[in-house]
């Protein structure tokens, strides 16, 4: 049975690799983007996973913890926070990726696919954010640095 560390640590290595399939095919300009098609589908579907598997994480850390009982993320980030496990700027980054999940998944035809070129850096770089914190974390290191 995995421990957190290891269930941690699988997702984080998911999560990297997503982020690196990202990256290695997401092109250079809009134009190129938008004529993607399905390879375009696929760069939404690696962040749409990427993001799961941060919710993922966040989840094994309020149960392993027993931070409180949950109906959705918000309620998990907000446990993680309250508890000072993630600090004011990971929690707003984190609702902000809970919201991106759910266009992703419930909303996908409401994407604008000009805005998530534009913005798909910014995303990326909060999910990096998230893994510096679980790395962090998962070295035992005070989770909250002054």
């Amino acid at each position: 049975m995995f421990d957190l560390g290891d269930k941690i640590r699988h997702k984080k290595e998911l999560i990297d690799m997503s982020l690196k399939i990202i990256r290695e095919n997401l092109p250079g300009s809009l134009e190129s983007f938008l004529k993607m098609g399905l390879k375009k589908d696929g760069i939404y579907k690696q962040l749409e996973f990427a993001l799961q598997n941060v919710l993922d994480i966040c989840n094994e850390i309020n149960s392993t913890l027993e931070l409180g009982i949950v109906v959705g993320y918000e309620d998990i980030v907000g446990n993680l926070h309250k508890a000072k496990i993630i600090d004011d700027s990971l929690k707003e980054k984190l609702e902000f990726l809970i919201q991106l999940r759910e266009v992703l998944i419930y909303n996908y035809d409401l994407i604008q696919d000009e805005i998530a070129f534009k913005n798909m850096p910014e995303y990326l770089a909060m999910i990096e954010d998230f893994l510096a914190f679980t790395q962090r974390f998962l070295e035992g290191q005070k989770w909250l640095e002054s």
